[in-house]
């Protein structure tokens, strides 16, 4: 069972929003260091354990998720999409989308994600210069269009191996 710990912008800094401060994640890409710093601190640091289910497939989608330790699975129909790891988003389209999840994420051995709620995400931008929230929603396509050329290339290689497969 994950357990919510705190905010993680308590008075000690933890290790991970160094790290992502130094290096921030491709969602917060072009973003002022406050900027970076304020966004990562609304995360809700939430721990799971190895093969723990962090998402089920058709939640509703009114959060997204920051890896900030460890890896993830992403599953459909008990076959593994991708693995992600430190400074990826699962869900990053949460504001403007209101579907349900796609797939079933799983944690990877021991991992630790901050949880962003789209309520609270929007008031960060509400209280930004609107050139902020048109960064965010830049990177948004731009990590959408690296999915999407990822998907590309593992469909033509399943067809490439299909075609030769003599069998088939």
């Amino acid at each position: 069972m994950s357990s919510e710990i705190t905010n993680s912008g308590d008075d000690i800094m933890s290790d991970y929003i160094k790290k992502f401060l130094k290096e921030p994640p491709m969602l917060l890409k072009n973003f002022h260091y406050e900027d970076v710093l304020e966004f990562l601190q609304l995360g809700k640091e939430e721990r799971f354990m190895s093969d723990e289910i962090i998402l089920n497939e058709s939640e509703y989608v009114n959060s997204a998720y920051l890896v900030a330790e460890g890896r993830v699975s992403i599953w459909k129909d008990n076959i593994q999409l991708a693995t992600l790891g430190e400074g990826n988003f699962l869900g990053e389209a949460f504001l403007f989308s209101k579907n349900s999840r796609m797939a079933k994420v799983t944690a990877e051995g021991d991992s630790v994600l901050l949880r962003y709620e789209r309520y609270e995400a929007l008031n960060f931008f509400r209280r930004k210069p609107e050139k902020l929230f048109n960064i965010f929603t830049k990177n948004i396509i731009e990590i959408q269009q690296r999915k999407i050329s990822n998907m590309n290339v593992q469909l033509l290689n399943l067809k490439k191996r299909l075609l030769n497969d003599s069998n088939w």
